[in-house]
């Protein structure tokens, strides 16, 4: 059973945890998805796009678990890729603009946001592993 504080993460700060780990890289990935979408396409955002929505969300997890973050916390940075997305290429299309895409947008949502849950939950795992080992050579 999960404890308070691995679920939420250190009660001191949390609000600003969130904002800097979970806000944060969601607005990175927001602002990458509507330069790709809006934009004609740079090859600096075509490249970074990628990293972001499926090579970041570990690194962003095992960051915010070393600094004190909770399940919760990598569980939404797992998710935001693949809502994000959603959300971008949903209004691309109500504003009448279609998508060329061969695949439904629920599967494509899914997918991403699967990939980032995965890489999230195993960033938590090593960033708590690396906290407890540094913790543990501290009391030696």
């Amino acid at each position: 059973m999960a404890t308070v504080s691995e679920l939420w993460g250190r009660s001191e700060g949390r609000n600003r945890h969130w904002w800097v780990f979970v806000g944060g890289y969601a607005g990175i990935v927001l602002a990458l998805l509507l330069v790709v979408t809006l934009g004609s396409g740079s090859t600096l955002a075509d490249t970074l796009l990628p990293v972001a929505l499926f090579y970041a969300p570990p690194f962003v997890s095992g960051a915010s678990a070393f600094r004190g973050g909770g399940y919760l916390a990598s569980l939404a940075v797992g998710l935001t890729p693949g809502v994000l997305y959603a959300i971008v290429v949903e209004g691309h299309v109500l504003v009448g603009q279609p998508t060329t895409a061969q695949a439904p947008l629920w599967t494509l949502a899914v997918g991403f946001g699967i990939i980032g849950i995965i890489g999230s939950f195993l960033g938590y795992a090593i960033g708590t592993g690396v906290l407890r080992f540094i913790r543990g050579r501290e009391l030696r």
